[in-house]
C-alpha cells in the first residue's frame, strides 16, 4: 500500500487506481473534525474538567454510542447529555452547538475530486455518524452553493443511526458489501481510525489509515 506524508490529487488517484469500489469515512476524511473543540465546549458548558474523559476519537461512553446507532433519539441524547456534562440550565441549543463544535469544512477541492471520481469508480460513504451531526452537515452543506451536490455523489450513504451498526463492527461493512454486490479484493476502505480499519480488513477490505498530517483532497 501507498504511504503519503501529504496526500494530494494526483497521490490519491494513485493510491484508488488498482480498485473499483472506493468507501469513505465521513469525518475527519471528507469533513474537517477536530474532536478537541467538542471537548473544550463540554468543559465550558460544565465547568468541570472531568467531562474530558466523556468522549474522544477513540474512546467514549455508552450515550454516545447509543445515539449513533439510534438506539435513543436525538431528543433523549440532548437531554441525557445535559445531566451528564452537569450542566442541568443549558438550553437545548447550548447542548446542540457544544456537540457539532467539532464538525469543520467539506472541502470545494474535495467535492471537485469525488465529481470526477465516480465517473470510474462506485462510491460509497460509511460514517458512524448521529442524528444531531446529520442534521447540521447537511444543513450547511445545502447552504453552500458550491457543495450542494456532495451527497449526491455518492452512489449511497450509509450512516450508523440508520443501519444500527457502527463501526468496527463487522456487520456495518457487511451491510454495504452485501447490499451492493462488492467484492472486497477490489474494494478499498478510507478511513481515520485504527479501531475501524482494522474492522475493515476483518472483512476482507483493502484500507488505507488516513490520519493528520495527512488529509484527504487539499490541494
Amino acid at each position: 500500500m501507498l504511504v503519503f506524508l501529504t496526500m494530494n490529487t494526483e497521490q490519491f488517484k494513485l493510491l484508488i487506481e488498482p480498485f473499483d469500489n472506493i468507501i469513505f469515512d465521513y469525518g475527519g476524511i471528507l469533513i474537517d473534525i477536530d474532536y478537541n473543540r467538542t471537548v473544550e465546549a463540554f468543559v465550558n458548558l460544565s465547568g468541570l474538567e472531568e467531562t474530558r474523559e466523556m468522549y474522544s476519537k477513540t474512546k467514549q461512553i455508552p450515550i454516545f454510542d447509543l445515539i449513533e446507532t439510534g438506539k435513543v433519539s436525538k431528543e433523549e441524547f440532548i437531554q441525557e447529555l445535559g445531566i451528564i456534562c452537569k450542566a442541568p440550565n443549558a438550553t437545548k441549543e447550548e447542548i446542540i452547538k457544544a456537540w457539532c463544535a467539532m464538525l469543520g469544512d467539506v472541502r470545494v477541492e474535495r467535492v471537485a475530486f469525488l465529481r470526477e471520481l465516480r465517473k470510474t469508480k462506485r462510491i460509497f460513504m460509511l460514517s458512524n455518524i448521529n442524528q444531531v451531526h446529520e442534521d447540521y452537515a447537511e444543513d450547511y452543506i445545502s447552504n453552500r452553493e458550491e457543495i450542494k451536490d456532495f451527497y449526491n455523489l455518492f452512489e449511497r450513504r450509509y450512516f450508523s443511526h440508520h443501519i444500527g451498526h457502527r463501526k468496527p463492527e463487522k456487520e456495518a461493512f457487511e451491510t454495504v458489501i452485501n447490499e451492493n454486490g462488492l467484492d472486497p479484493k477490489k474494494t478499498l476502505f478510507i478511513d481515520d481510525s485504527p479501531q475501524h480499519i482494522e474492522g475493515a480488513k476483518a472483512c476482507g477490505l483493502n484500507t488505507h489509515l488516513l490520519t493528520p498530517p495527512n488529509s484527504l483532497i487539499v490541494s
